[in-house]
This record gives C-alpha cells, sequence and structure tokens, in this order.
C-alpha cells in the first residue's frame, strides 16, 4: 500500500491504511483515536528538540494480526 512501508513517516500523504477496518466493520471510534492521536503526537514532537528515531525502521511486530512497531524509541538531539 505504501512506498516504503517499514519507515516511520506521520507527515505519510494518502494514509489509506485498513488500521479501523471498513465498510459494515467499521469502527466508530476511529476518527475520534486518530484525532486523540495527532494531537498528543503534535504535542510530544512541539516540546522534544529536534527528535529522531533510535532506530530507523524501528524493530516490528512477527503478528499478521497485529502490525506495527514493538516499541518507538525517541532521542533527542
Amino acid at each position: 500500500r505504501f512506498h516504503d512501508p517499514d519507515r516511520f513517516d506521520p507527515d505519510r500523504h494518502d494514509n489509506q491504511h485498513l488500521g479501523f477496518g471498513s465498510g459494515i466493520h467499521l469502527c466508530f471510534g476511529g476518527p475520534l483515536a486518530r484525532r486523540e492521536a495527532q494531537i498528543a503526537l503534535t504535542e510530544l514532537v512541539h516540546r522534544l528538540d529536534a527528535p529522531t528515531l533510535v532506530a530507523d525502521p524501528p524493530p516490528y511486530r512477527r503478528s499478521p494480526v497485529l502490525r506495527g512497531p514493538i516499541h518507538l524509541q525517541v532521542q533527542q538531539n
């Protein structure tokens, strides 16, 4: 779905992932969860001085059901 999918890119355009399902299985809380995450990550980035990932790409889970990083370590430069 994405070019370079293992790279963390919070500004990725056309971000139509399947994280909250679709159609009849659409999660009603998805828009709220996305907005909360956007607010929290924006505040975190504003409070840190030049944050960078410790490991890029971060280590990912090997689960076909729950995809995503095991952890996301960030450091200040």
